[in-house]
């Protein structure tokens, strides 16, 4: 197998520009739902992914992934459950434990905790605002609960016109990110420290933790062995009955619909799917084979979320355009720099939401 690798920052348009040419590989990575560039249903539409809905390993696949892998009743991708990510604190634990702190478990907590850190010469939550896809973390940790667990349709709403970004609650977690980075939550240069840098910062404990995808986890152990992580959601109210944890597929598998070994192609998605693919995949990416999450010294903070059904989706996963998602991701960076509020922010991806719907 021959393979390509594109930088993340990269992959949508560079993964575009050649499928659009011509020159795309034959097996790609694709995201779920249609909140970006190279989402599903994105890629679907314009007539870029083969259809796979026939495929042996399409039938037994969990009924909970079929929404978010299909495009007009057809599915497009193959994605591994054992590869979805929790979102939220990603912490170290020694770190913690040398400054005496703690991770918090209501709002009030988190902004002590990141006042208790700078005292201690520590960033609270190491920040790679300068790598864009990041700098849509910390809205994506802190809506499951400032929205969705109290108004769990909100998507659905939003798609009749019911509801926007700007009037709802999406506000009140916006302006939490705002809070957050006023108050000193992450480190001062976040316009300037890309996601590696991020990562180091964690792992060497210069910062507590950072508000990151579970796997990243697996990124910070590779530069310090030694790291003993905790997950934990991030906490977006006083109340703790209120928190949710975002949980949402990880980016998948498809098949180029002009590909040069199209019988290859789906041999090896195939494989991907097969109980040894599953297994590999689980060792890449640090989490347990064909979806069965077990309760272990780094996820036990999130397991009862899990085991009691308070997760969430990633929202990005019913967006009509992936314009939305670029919104969101340079109007944060606008935001941190000054030039855009909240609100601004909110607006123009409800105006690219509602142009989508057109």
């Amino acid at each position: 197998v021959e393979y390509t690798i594109i930088p993340t920052d990269s992959y949508n348009q560079q993964m575009g520009t050649r499928l659009s040419a011509g020159t795309a590989t034959d097996v790609l990575n694709v995201f779920p739902g249609s909140g970006n560039a190279t989402a599903v249903r994105s890629l679907a539409k314009n007539g870029y992914l083969a259809d796979l809905s026939g495929e042996d390993w399409a039938a037994a696949q969990p009924e909970s992934t079929t929404s978010a892998t299909a495009y007009d009743g057809k599915r497009y991708m193959f994605t591994d459950v054992a590869t979805a990510n929790t979102l939220g604190g990603v912490y170290n634990a020694k770190a913690l434990q040398d400054a005496g702190l703690k991770i918090p478990t209501t709002y009030s907590e988190v902004l002590a905790l990141c006042a208790d850190a700078q005292k201690a010469g520590k960033v609270a939550y190491a920040l790679g605002a300068q790598t864009q896809w990041v700098t849509q973390l910390v809205t994506y940790a802190l809506v499951p609960t400032e929205v969705y667990a109290k108004d769990p349709d909100f998507n659905q709403k939003q798609l009749n016109k019911e509801v926007t970004f700007q009037d709802s609650r999406w506000l009140d977690a916006m302006n939490k990110y705002k809070d957050m980075f006023d108050k000193g939550c992450f480190n001062k240069d976040a316009l300037g420290t890309s996601v590696d840098n991020q990562t180091a910062m964690v792992a060497d404990g210069r910062a507590l933790g950072a508000i990151q995808i579970s796997t990243m986890a697996n990124s910070m152990t590779k530069a310090n062995p030694d790291l003993t992580v905790q997950l934990a959601p991030l906490p977006a109210t006083d109340n703790t009955a209120d928190t949710r944890l975002a949980f949402g597929l990880g980016v998948g598998w498809g098949v180029n619909a002009k590909a040069k070994n199209a019988a290859g192609a789906k041999k090896f998605v195939a494989f991907l799917a097969s109980k040894e693919g599953s297994a590999m995949n689980a060792d890449k990416f640090g989490v347990a084979p064909n979806g069965v999450v077990e309760a272990n010294g780094i996820n036990k903070l999130e397991i009862p979320f899990l085991e009691e059904d308070k997760t969430v989706p990633f929202p990005d996963v019913d967006w009509p355009s992936p314009q939305v998602q670029n919104l969101h991701l340079t109007g944060i960076q606008e935001m941190l720099g000054g030039n855009k509020t909240p609100k601004d922010v909110l607006t123009s991806m409800q105006e690219a939401f509602t142009g989508a719907l057109k």
